[in-house]
């Protein structure tokens, strides 16, 4: 897939909640993710005691939650509040910024043990693992292409997105170039 970068946003007049809200039937598509007013509360908290710094939030403030666990338990994956974005796996490890210091999403494949590891590159440093982003979705796919993006074959949907949703939501550049060769996991430091 050659560079395509999708310039910055401006204007959008919406809060966070009201986004998610308006897109939460696309999101839903989308097994691993559970949007506003249908988290699993009990997911949630093991989310924030797993993966969120000082355990500071409310179950209450989370809008987005993406549950990586093949059990369901919610202790890997991403919390999005209404200001900052949290992310833990084994493979990428802890992760958390404001949405506000977001400027570049990019939908990527890296490969761990030769199996294909779905993930987000952040501000084009951060890799955050998202395995269960895998699904093929026609409705997923013509959201996809009206925007103007091609699926090609290495990226699912789900994540390609997901990425776009965020790019729309943070008002963030999206970047869809493959990244150079990062070389083995873990793909994080200590």
């Amino acid at each position: 897939m050659g560079l395509v970068e999708i310039v910055k946003c401006e204007g959008s007049h919406m809060s966070l909640r009201d986004t998610i809200l308006e897109s939460q039937n696309q999101l839903r598509l989308i097994r691993d993710i559970s949007v506003l007013p249908s988290i699993n509360s009990r997911k949630v908290k093991k989310a924030i005691r797993s993966y969120v710094p000082g355990r500071d939030i409310g179950s209450n403030l989370v809008l987005l939650l993406i549950d990586n666990t093949i059990l369901r338990s919610g202790k890997q994956g991403m919390i999005i509040t209404q200001e900052m974005l949290y992310s833990f796996s084994n493979i990428s490890g802890k992760f958390s910024i404001p949405l506000k210091e977001i400027e570049s999403v990019s939908p990527q494949v890296r490969r761990a043990l030769g199996n294909p590891q779905f993930g987000i590159v952040v501000n084009g440093e951060v890799f955050l693992s998202l395995p269960g982003l895998t699904e093929n979705n026609s409705m997923i796919r013509d959201f996809i292409e009206w925007e103007g993006v091609l699926v090609g074959s290495e990226l699912t949907p789900a994540i390609i997105y997901f990425s776009i949703f965020l790019h729309k939501t943070l008002q963030c550049k999206l970047i869809l170039e493959k990244e150079p060769e990062p070389g083995p996991p873990p793909w994080y430091n200590d």
